[in-house]
């Protein structure tokens, strides 16, 4: 389960002194106080000092990124699968699909009934497995269906992705995922030094039903980036 950080915590990590100072800036900058920021719900475009990453292209379609952005802890009811490494570009899709097709209808009350979430949650970098939550996002935790696992995903500076392919969203297949993930680590070699991507703690993919328009679909990916200072 992953657990919110405190404000003080996330001021240290991005280099404030005291936590007084961090909420200032951030307010001066955003309008708003970083607790309000994770009660609104919004997310916070971060504009990057420069284009860390360009667009790539992924088997004829492209990824765009890097957006750098600030999310909101929201909440996830889903079904958790414990898939090795070795089998996520395989076995991630096929849970996906399955959850979408059969599951998805089982979940209380999803705030956003078009929207599927795919959670990767990796508990020990050294570990040969991960565990994948194909899921909906939800108001709280309070009503779990049996079978059924929950997680509160925490506010978090992200780095994000847009994917855009000329195919249904169902055939993101290993094929179109390993692509992409190569795309990815391309992009973030491109850029060593400032950020970091921690993409080895927990990641998300996030998927509109609603905007497959009969020729193109999206993807968002996110996944924690932290600023390093030298």
């Amino acid at each position: 389960m992953l657990t919110e950080k405190r404000v003080l915590d996330i001021a240290i990590e991005c280099g404030y002194e005291h936590e007084q100072t961090y909420i200032r800036a951030f307010k001066r900058e955003y309008g708003l106080t970083p607790g309000e920021c994770r009660h609104s719900g919004r997310i916070i475009q971060v504009t990057p000092p420069f284009n860390l990453f360009p667009k790539n292209n992924v088997c004829g379609n492209v990824v765009y990124g890097p957006d750098m952005v600030m999310i909101p802890s929201f909440h996830l009811i889903g079904q958790s699968y414990r898939i090795e490494i070795a089998d996520s570009l395989t076995k991630a899709p096929e849970a996906a699909k399955q959850f979408w097709w059969n599951n998805r209808h089982k979940v209380p009350d999803p705030v956003e009934p078009n929207i599927y979430y795919g959670l990767t949650n990796t508990l020990d970098p050294s570990l040969s497995w991960t565990y994948y939550l194909p899921s909906m996002r939800v108001k709280n935790l309070s009503d779990i269906p049996n079978g059924f696992s929950g997680c509160t995903v925490p506010a978090s500076l992200c780095v994000g992705f847009l994917y855009i392919g000329n195919h249904h969203y169902e055939e993101i297949d290993a094929l179109r995922a390993e692509a992409l993930y190569n795309a990815i680590d391309r992009l973030v070699e491109e850029h060593k030094g400032r950020y970091e991507l921690l993409d080895n703690e927990f990641f998300f993919e996030k998927i509109d039903t609603d905007v497959y328009d009969g020729q193109y679909c999206q993807m968002e990916w996110f996944a924690l980036i932290r600023v390093k200072y030298t």
